[in-house]
């Protein structure tokens, strides 16, 4: 670590504060230099998720901060981070970041959504910024969208898109970033086409590509800084469905099977939502009652469905956690898809005496710092959180987390891990997973659990394998193919484990042609 002390000159004014929150490690001061003194400050930081992309960027800053070269920057991030970044980069590095692009300052944190709307947008577009950091930047992925033309639009010396996934889907992704921070390094998209896309999700010519995306990301992965974390604690909860439940989920799902092997026979259908009805189904029956009320494909069969689903009060899901948590009282962060869940089970855990509150889309950003703080503060305390709480919080300061229902996405589930199984996590993490027994939730987490081993997994090897799994079609639609498709349980679980070992097979021999990490080709030891 000294030799790369020596090599940044923001290094004095930073030790003041690596006792006060700034943790760093070789690779993330290797990341700076290699960024600075190599890549200009235009560079992708496509670091897995939480190895510290925030901490890589406040060093950029203050390193270019030192060296004179930037008197205007501007950060701009999802509105539920604002609050979170300007925190950081008060208590790690000191500075005093605007948060209304009418303060005065020399460094604003700005919410992207407010960004992009005249008139601010065109007001930033007149400023000459000496560096432009985006965070999550993968939402930039479209070249079409408001977010790409905003940053596009900017006029600015230096650009860091921050991203643990910067090729989400095609490859096609991967091109608009980089053309946003090196325009016209890769040349025309039908150049870059031609070059290097054997198809949407396959690259051709892969050591070149890696060649090429060297000079222009960074990306550190865990196995190879050697970063070690707390080992995540895995627990298979099965829940014994009631009688009513049972009745339900059996009388919908033979329904939903019908439906789709009907569908399946005619042109141009659409069983995706099938799929969503199969999930709230197993969910809870709340989460399913308002999709189901608009299926009337059921006939005669939907009101009976209908009042059965509303006549379950409290599902035996909800008992089990307000039973578990009331015993073992600790902070524990649960997530859930769907709000009609989450709201039932925030009801249920307050009328047992235990403080929960709810983290979703719809809350605004204040609320959502609020509601961060008072999680902080109570090592009691419950939040149920959507998907909206599956990207960017930084939640380390909980160590105990349990899956209400489980995406059929492996991605999506790794992101809700990563929300606490990151830099700063001191205790072992603890990961429940729900499933009710006899149902595709069961069959669904064996796949995920035995044969992808997701829970252990990291997403820098989860989404090289989920690419190339995805060549033969979405993991929704061949599980939803499988587990509707087949009514032999043998036959079921046979393909199931088929799918499960292209996983293992993906896993033993891909390597996705991404930019090598910083400490093997910085030059700095």
């Amino acid at each position: 670590m000294k030799k790369i002390e020596a090599w940044l000159q923001c290094w004095p004014t930073l030790k003041q504060y690596t006792g006060s929150g700034l943790a760093l490690h070789d690779y993330q001061l290797a990341s700076v230099v290699r960024v600075v003194h190599e890549l200009d400050a235009n560079a992708i930081l496509a670091d897995e998720v939480g190895l510290g992309k925030t901490i890589e960027a406040g060093l950029i800053v203050s390193e270019l901060k030192a060296r004179g070269m930037v008197d205007r920057v501007l950060i701009l991030v999802p509105a539920g981070l604002v609050t979170q970044w300007i925190e950081e980069l008060g208590k790690k590095f000191g500075f005093e970041a605007m948060r209304s692009p009418k303060d005065q300052g020399w460094l604003w944190v700005l919410s992207i959504d407010t960004a992009k709307r005249p008139p601010l947008s065109t007001q930033l577009q007149y400023v000459e910024w000496d560096l432009v950091v985006v965070d999550e930047a993968h939402h930039l992925k479209n070249a079409a969208t408001q977010n790409y033309q905003l940053v596009a639009g900017l006029r600015r010396k230096h650009l860091l898109l921050l991203t643990a996934t910067p090729m989400e889907n095609h490859l096609n992704e991967l091109y608009s970033l980089v053309n946003l921070v090196r325009p016209g390094y890769f040349g025309s998209y039908l150049k870059f086409y031609r070059q290097f896309i054997l198809d949407k999700h396959t690259p051709k010519n892969a050591q070149a590509l890696r060649n090429l995306l060297s000079q222009v990301m960074v990306r550190n992965q865990r196995h190879h800084v050697g970063l070690t974390l707390p080992p995540r604690e895995v627990s298979l909860w099965p829940i014994e469905l009631s009688s009513d439940e049972r009745e339900l989920y059996t009388s919908l799902t033979d329904a939903i099977k019908r439906e789709y092997r009907n569908r399946m026979g005619l042109a141009n259908t659409n069983v995706l939502p099938l799929i969503l009805m199969q999930r709230e189904l197993c969910s809870s029956p709340k989460a399913l009652i308002p999709t189901l009320a608009r299926q009337e494909w059921l006939g005669q069969e939907r009101d009976a469905l209908l009042l059965l689903a509303k006549s379950i009060e409290r599902p035996q899901k909800i008992s089990n956690i307000v039973e578990f948590i009331g015993q073992s009282r600790q902070r524990t962060l649960i997530f859930t898809e769907y709000r009609a869940s989450q709201d039932a089970l925030a009801e249920a855990l307050r009328s047992a005496g235990i403080e929960a509150e709810t983290f979703h889309g719809d809350v605004s950003a204040r609320q959502r710092d609020g509601l961060i703080e008072w999680f902080r503060q109570g090592e009691e305390r419950v939040l149920i959180s959507t998907e909206a709480g599956g990207q960017g919080l930084n939640l380390q300061f909980c160590h105990r987390l349990i899956n209400f229902d489980l995406p059929w996405n492996p991605m999506r589930i790794e992101q809700r891990i990563g929300r606490i199984h990151r830099i700063g996590q001191s205790h072992p993490v603890e990961i429940y997973n729900l499933f009710s027994l006899g149902t595709v939730e069961e069959d669904v987490l064996r796949l995920l659990h035995e044969k992808i081993d997701l829970f252990r997994r990291v997403i820098g090897e989860l989404d090289v394998i989920l690419r190339h799994i995805k060549r033969r079609g979405s993991i929704e639609q061949r599980l939803l193919d499988i587990l509707f498709g087949e009514d032999d349980r043998e036959q079921i679980e046979r393909r199931l484990d088929q799918l499960g070992n292209e996983f293992l097979a993906a896993s033993a021999r891909l390597r996705w042609p991404q930019a090598p990490d910083a400490s093997e080709d910085s030059g700095v030891r």
